[in-house]
């Protein structure tokens, strides 16, 4: 059973665990009237509100959904995988902090699963599930950062509770008009539809944006690479193509989303006017002011094009910081325009003061 499919039985578990108030359908199926139906319908539409909320946004809700699924998927105790996943997620509660203060109300749980696979989901509560595939696949924090800091803009925006409101409303209102509402059925409707949303966590296409502009601003605020917005999806590609099901939970899932190369030329746009629009990414080649850079050669664990984005990245900081009126400089074989680190040189590039040199010519 893969970690989603955990996490939905989880969920069920823990939704079987809450009974609808007494008399709340006070109907019987098929014989029911029609407008005694409609009632029902929306005193049943009434208390999955209340319950949905109970478990996006109450302490206690969350505890639960945390023993359901820590209990299902398991918990790995690695001190290493644990204290990187703390300070990612520390680094951007902190930084989501300064622009969303409800972060505060309920702030975010999470753990390190067994699993291999390379897998991120956040539940309703805030609570982060991440596999210890996702550390075993990406060396660099900076990307693993993008991928939660997503997940984290579904938790901020409340994605995953309204599209579960509007999934399971839909359904009950298909039930009022075939006149078959009734109280075990809509028990059996409920559960049945949370735990496919768990599952599938099936985000419409605006707010997958908007997790995603979400995701850039608070990794940059966390003081990440903003570059690593984009490199994360040449990976992706690079990998496993530009569509692909079941990759990082729900991000990279339905065909009805962005697929991986929009996501990485919408980031790279976004890169390209933070920096003023002096610095730009084409075919795997750092561009300033029009003019080629560098195109990085690629190293042990990274391809040239997604080491394109990092330089990118840090050069779109250099210029959002003012950084570009100082002189660019070579310090212990890595290059700096200003007090910004844009790279360190390996083998196949050109040492820190050639580029120096080439970047004081083209800023």
């Amino acid at each position: 059973m893969n970690m989603k499919k955990k996490a939905a039985a989880a969920c069920v578990a823990v939704m079987a665990a809450v009974s609808l108030p007494m008399g709340i359908v006070p109907v019987q199926p098929v014989q029911a009237d029609l407008i005694t139906d409609v009632i029902g319908g929306l005193q049943v539409k009434s208390a999955l509100s209340k319950q949905i909320k109970h478990y996006d946004t109450t302490k206690e809700g969350q505890n639960e959904i945390y023993q359901a699924v820590t209990k299902r998927t398991g918990v790995l105790d690695n001190e290493y995988y644990n204290e990187r996943l703390a300070s990612i997620m520390n680094r951007l509660s902190h930084s989501i902090a300064q622009t969303d203060s409800s972060i505060k109300t309920l702030p975010y749980r999470w753990y390190v699963s067994p699993d291999k696979t390379f897998n991120a989901a956040c539940t309703m509560g805030h609570v982060m599930i991440v596999n210890k595939g996702m550390f075993d696949l990406v060396s660099n924090d900076d990307e693993i950062a993008v991928v939660l800091g997503h997940e984290m803009g579904h938790g901020q925006k409340h994605h995953v509770a309204n599209s579960t409101q509007k999934k399971v409303n839909v359904e009950i209102g298909k039930m009022v008009l075939a006149d078959t509402i009734g109280g075990s059925g809509l028990n059996n409707l409920i559960l049945n539809t949370i735990s496919n949303q768990i599952e599938t966590v099936h985000i419409d296409r605006a707010a997958e944006w908007e997790a995603d502009n979400l995701s850039f601003g608070y990794i940059t605020g966390a003081g990440y690479n903003p570059g690593a917005t984009a490199a994360i999806w040449q990976r992706v590609m690079e990998k496993y193509g530009d569509n692909t099901s079941d990759f990082v939970g729900e991000i990279f899932s339905p065909s009805d989303h962005p697929s991986h190369q929009e996501r990485r030329d919408s980031y790279a746009k976004k890169l390209y006017e933070m920096s003023g629009k002096h610095a730009s990414v084409k075919d795997g080649t750092v561009y300033v002011n029009g003019k080629k850079f560098i195109k990085p050669a690629a190293t042990y664990s990274m391809s040239s094009a997604e080491r394109s984005y990092f330089v990118l990245g840090n050069l779109a900081a250099a210029y959002q910081n003012g950084h570009s009126k100082q002189p660019a400089t070579a310090s212990g074989g890595t290059l700096y325009l200003g007090p910004q680190n844009i790279m360190t040189p390996v083998n196949g590039d050109p040492s820190a003061e050639e580029l120096a040199a080439q970047l004081n010519k083209i800023k």
